[in-house]
């Protein structure tokens, strides 16, 4: 079975959620593809993104490079290469929250004041897991380290 072979240009991340199914991100394209391989291994079940059309607002994306998904369906994807932030979305793909450059901050949950964004809060979110037990989201930052 050949998955994607006409969906992707430049595939980068991939991971599996709690409930099998297969995220993969596309640096080239600017998207994130959820996949269920039982129900379709060539049309994804969501798309986010605009295909080859990079941007900085919630329905754009500049090189995407992971996903990572909490058990009520909710998910993370850290657009950092042009972006330097974290968005986080319903199940059904609706953006959620964003943090990162030119964000805000709307918890106290990172130890910082509620505003503006330090710029070197995150360089480049690369990726991403969860400590579900912990209710923590990690975010591997290539230049700043792990947060």
């Amino acid at each position: 079975m050949t998955t994607g072979s006409s969906v992707f240009y430049m595939p980068h991340g991939l991971t599996i959620d709690h409930e099998d199914n297969y995220w993969l991100t596309d640096v080239a394209l600017h998207q994130v593809f959820k996949f269920d391989l039982k129900h379709s291994a060539t049309e994804p079940m969501l798309a986010l993104g605009q295909r080859f059309e990079p941007g900085n607002d919630m329905d754009h994306f500049c090189k995407p490079t992971s996903v990572a998904v909490l058990k009520n369906g909710d998910f993370f994807v850290a657009d950092g290469y042009c972006n330097g932030r974290i968005v986080k979305y319903s199940p059904d793909g609706q953006p959620l929250l964003t943090w990162g450059r030119n964000s805000f901050i709307l918890t106290r949950n990172f130890n910082l004041p509620p505003g503006p964004v330090p710029e070197s809060f995150f360089a480049i979110p690369h990726a991403l897991t969860m400590v579900p037990n912990r209710g923590l989201l990690c975010v591997a930052d290539r230049e700043q380290g792990l947060r």
